[in-house]
């Protein structure tokens, strides 16, 4: 055989040879910083005021993937003199070798959510189980650009100390997806599918939460672009975008609830403690089934359930439908006890309607 023979016939399995042991060089470098890398932050700040700490770790997926599995995960996040935690049995992250920078995060096994109570002396604690949570992150020029999160069958329950019997909740799934958008804002969706909320928390509405779908805006976006990228702490970025005039607006707001359409839309804010503050409203789509199941409610005062039982029996009975003006509000922040809506009626032989707790 000629040596022009050979070189075509060997020489591109030679080319093929070296670029397999040059990616498989790569590839178990780039496994050993990841490696080091989380070792050197394992009890330590993996971004300003937030600390990774893992009993365990794994890499594995060679040759076109990185696959780094985590145990007994803690995420604590620090602010002032108080800490929010989040702890998982297991915590996945998988990556391609190769590409662009797309992350799929997967946490298995029990989840523990802890944050301070309003009494500072105590915390709330929230255990969840679920079939799947799985989360895709996009990295664009080092900075966060996509983020959506995908719950499903998931179970809770409220396992404070002080916790009420039936503080639980069910969900089919859960999807919320965060998306920056090139006008300092950040576009928001969120949906929820077949939830249940215990009686312990005494939903206005009833146990049945079947579903929920929210679409809106974050502005003040560009306030947010150190923490995308890793280099501030989430407190300090709040109160800078909370003093700037940052809101979240939700708009529309589409939840089946108790039997009853509502549609709403919602304009909030933080407070001084980085709670939820503003106004959520809502009218529902059928009166006579929204009146009902507020006549069931154990958040309604006694007084106005029979009102309420009253005014659907009367609705129920006038001929053709019902154009009745009905406005459900909500105030933010919401107090440790049950919540009772505002609410106004109008319209029948002139009769007012309002109750609820104050905002």
């Amino acid at each position: 055989m000629s040596n022009a023979k050979r070189i075509l016939i060997f020489g591109p399995i030679a080319v093929l040879t070296l670029l397999a042991l040059t990616f498989s060089v790569y590839w178990f470098v780039i496994a050993g910083r990841i490696s080091s890398e989380l070792e050197r932050h394992n009890g330590n700040e993996i971004v300003p005021a937030i600390t990774l700490q893992f009993a365990e770790k794994n890499i594995s997926g060679f040759p076109f993937r990185f696959d780094v599995s985590l145990s007994d995960v803690t995420l604590a996040a620090r602010s002032d003199a108080t800490t929010r935690s989040w702890q998982s049995e297991i915590i996945a992250l998988h990556a391609a070798s190769y590409g662009r920078e797309a992350y799929l995060l997967e946490a298995d096994g029990l989840q523990i959510f802890t944050w301070p109570a309003e009494d500072g002396a105590s915390q709330h604690i929230l255990q969840m189980t679920s079939g799947i949570t799985r989360a895709n992150i996009i990295l664009e020029d080092n900075r966060l650009v996509r983020f959506n999160i995908d719950i499903l069958n998931a179970e809770g329950i409220d396992a404070s100390s002080n916790a009420v019997a039936m503080r639980e909740f069910r969900i089919a799934r859960a999807q919320i997806q965060l998306l920056a958008e090139e006008n300092d804002t950040i576009a928001v969706a969120a949906e929820l599918d077949a939830g249940e909320i215990g009686a312990g928390y005494r939903p206005a509405l009833g146990t049945n939460l079947s579903r929920v779908r929210v679409t809106g805006r974050i502005s003040q976006a560009d306030l947010f672009h150190e923490l995308r990228a890793g280099n501030a702490e989430l407190h300090t970025t709040l109160d800078a975008w909370r003093n700037a005039g940052g809101a979240i607006t939700l708009d529309p707001i589409e939840a089946a609830w108790g039997g009853t359409l509502l549609m709403g839309r919602a304009e909030l804010t933080l407070d001084d403690e980085h709670r939820f503050a503003g106004l959520v409203t809502a009218s529902p789509e059928d009166p006579v089934s929204f009146l009902g199941a507020l006549a069931q409610s154990q958040m309604i005062p006694d007084s106005a359930r029979a009102q309420l039982a009253g005014f659907r029996e009367m609705a129920a009975g006038l001929p053709g439908n019902l154009n009745l003006p009905i406005r459900l509000e909500t105030h933010f922040p919401l107090s440790e006890g049950p919540v009772t809506p505002q609410l106004r009626i109008e319209g029948m032989s002139g009769i007012v309607v309002e109750f609820g707790t104050a905002p």
